[in-house]
């Protein structure tokens, strides 16, 4: 089951706007994704997890977001952990804004500069 308009607020709560501007781009990004996670607090989604993966190589972390009220619980790391048990020979791979390289870095991520090109 997709939680299509709980993972469009809770990504507008941290200024992502593309499923609101794209929802059918970010439903088909959804659908064409595995991993993908999402955690709940009764009917309440908290934090979710996307992610591309060739299964052998690498794991692409394309989102991962957990809601304000929830950080610092474990739940970002039991995304990650959750994925590597899914894909144990796979390097992780993100990127990842500025104010949560401390959160990588704390468990076990190291900087590497990556690129990004957008198209209209």
């Amino acid at each position: 089951m997709l939680h299509t308009g709980r993972i469009q607020h809770l990504s507008e709560l941290e200024g992502w706007s593309t499923p609101r501007d794209r929802p059918s781009d970010a439903l088909n990004a959804w659908r064409h994704s595995w991993p993908t996670l999402v955690a709940l607090d009764q009917a309440d989604l908290v934090g979710f997890f996307r992610a591309l993966t060739d299964g052998s190589v690498t794991t692409y972390v394309a989102e991962i977001l957990v809601a304000q009220a929830w950080r610092g619980q474990g739940l970002g790391q039991a995304f990650l952990d959750l994925c590597h048990r899914l894909y144990p020979e796979t390097r992780l791979d993100l990127l990842s804004t500025e104010g949560a390289h401390g959160f990588y870095q704390t468990h076990g991520f190291r900087a590497f500069q990556g690129f990004r090109k957008s198209y209209p």
